[in-house]
């Protein structure tokens, strides 16, 4: 069987590494500051997205789940 080992290595503060099998990938993350959300709004609106798609794939109404 042939396994894909994967790594994360840092190489500036905005500029990650991912060691995926044989294949390197470059990630940089960007901010921009004139961005009106905040990261709070950004992981509200993230999880309130994956709790509307959890609650689709079980097909239960959202008012009898407990929350």
């Amino acid at each position: 069987m042939n396994e894909t080992t994967t790594a994360a290595v840092a190489v500036t503060d905005n500029v990650s590494e991912y060691h995926i099998g044989h294949t390197i990938y470059r990630v940089k993350t960007v901010f921009n500051p004139a961005f009106r959300q905040s990261l709070s709004d950004i992981l509200a609106r993230l999880i309130a997205a994956d709790c509307e798609k959890m609650l689709g794939d079980n097909e239960q109404e959202q008012d009898k789940q407990a929350v």
